[in-house]
């Protein structure tokens, strides 16, 4: 009921202070699994992402979140499992993984952290290993406007015109089942990037 609640009252946030516009919802499928790929700028990018969906949405979060009082207790409530940066956190990929085999959407975010200048940055591979080990289909989602509404460490949102654009699911059935390479991993979360790029600039 938690995740219910938060989903209603940040709705409510961007469509009155981000006046948003939501398009390409048709492209998530109804069932199954699903890996929400969006950018990432702003704290606000995983309600973002999940807000424009009718289905529920799992995503990482970074460990030290988990630390905080209240917060810590909140975040598993409302969908959230702990990832540490910087390393290939095995726990949080098998968990997303297990998810998957739920048929949840998981939000994961390709650049892995956020964006300092709002650019896009190179891709991890974490995205990748999930994809191919899973064969669920990676749904682009291009976020704008909400590190206007929430820039950098600021405490205090504001308002600002926010858009979020889902586009269209991606398959990789020609590197499914074979034994992963870093180049295979490189060339998935490439082309991932490459989606998320060009549906960032149709925005």
């Amino acid at each position: 009921m938690l995740y219910y609640l938060g989903r209603f009252l940040f709705r409510m946030l961007f469509r009155v202070l981000g006046h948003w516009q939501v398009s390409g919802r048709e492209h998530c499928p109804p069932t199954g699994p699903v890996i929400l790929a969006p950018n990432h700028t702003s704290y606000l990018d995983p309600p973002a992402a999940g807000s424009g969906l009718a289905r529920p949405v799992h995503f990482m979060a970074k460990q030290e979140l988990f630390r905080i009082p209240i917060l810590g207790w909140v975040l598993p409530r409302v969908h959230a499992f702990p990832v540490r940066r910087g390393a290939a956190d095995r726990a949080a990929l098998r968990r997303a993984e297990e998810l998957l085999a739920r048929g949840e959407i998981v939000v994961i975010f390709p650049e892995g952290t956020r964006s300092p200048d709002g650019q896009l940055q190179q891709p991890e591979l974490g995205i990748a290993f999930v994809a191919l080990r899973t064969k669920a289909p990676v749904l682009p989602c291009a976020l704008t406007g909400t590190n206007r509404m929430l820039p950098g460490d600021s405490p205090l949102i504001r308002p600002a015109k926010v858009t979020i654009r889902y586009g269209q699911p991606l398959t990789f059935p020609e590197l499914y089942g074979k034994p992963l390479t870093r180049p295979m991993l490189q060339e998935c979360a490439d082309r991932v990037m490459a989606a998320l790029r060009k549906l960032g600039q149709d925005t």
